[in-house]
């Protein structure tokens, strides 16, 4: 999805000030992996519901797809972000949106082009990079069964540009390991965050077509999971190392 730069940098600014929004408990751990594993429990046979919905599917890739290796991947996911010597133990935890597409970002030019946020439906504890960088992935768009993820990520210049808005607003951040990092690493540890973006809406995708079905006559939910599914196993390792 094409923006212009100014309601890019706007959207940054409204997404720091979301971010602002002080928790109730500050110590709470984020929910990233709660997610996932609520998720894959539904999908890796443990549901006798959708079993029968997976082994019943037109689709014989539901039948072929590793649900138990995944389900071990979210095990290595939770471990490395418990980890207290990992880069992801300072890292400050929000109240996320989750769900940052350019369209859940409403834009008002007769309200002094005001910059609205809707659709909580995703919303949780994360961390604050996950929003920007779930952003950032959605520039490919949400109407195309396999959007263009790579050619449309921006460059590290277009990163870093919309960070500085995004830093300079974010009241939240007050954490000194957070404070001392440079525009560049926090553009590395977020490119990290694209693994488990892509698995989040994978696993979300492939739900939505067994739990949904007539809506699969509008958009091919399993051929979006499979590519959001290939995004992940192409960047994992970058998580995972």
């Amino acid at each position: 999805m094409v923006m212009n730069k100014k309601r890019k940098l706007l959207i940054a600014r409204k997404l720091a000030e979301f971010h602002s929004i002080p928790l109730v408990d500050k110590k709470a751990k984020g929910q990233l992996v709660e997610k996932l594993r609520h998720y894959i429990n539904l999908l890796n046979g443990t549901n006798n519901e959708l079993y029968k919905r997976i082994k019943l599917s037109s689709s014989s890739y539901l039948n072929d797809i590793p649900w138990l290796k995944i389900a071990d991947d979210i095990n290595k996911i939770e471990e490395i972000i418990n980890n207290k010597n990992s880069s992801w133990s300072n890292l400050s935890i929000v109240l996320c949106h989750n769900d940052t597409q350019c369209l859940n970002f409403l834009y008002d030019e007769k309200q002094n082009n005001k910059i609205s946020l809707i659709d909580f439906e995703h919303c949780a504890r994360n961390y604050w990079l996950y929003d920007i960088i779930n952003h950032f992935i959605e520039y490919a768009g949400c109407d195309n069964e396999e959007p263009d993820y790579d050619n449309t990520y921006p460059k590290r210049h277009k990163q870093k540009q919309w960070l500085e808005i995004y830093l300079s607003n974010a009241s939240f951040l007050n954490n000194k390991y957070e404070k001392q990092m440079t525009i560049d690493e926090l553009c590395d540890l977020g490119d990290c965050l694209r693994a488990p973006i892509h698995l989040y809406w994978s696993l979300w995708a492939f739900l939505e077509a067994l739990l949904n079905p007539q809506s699969m006559k509008n958009f091919d939910y399993i051929k979006y999971g499979k590519c959001r599914l290939k995004q992940y196993e192409k960047y994992k390792q970058d998580f995972f190392s």
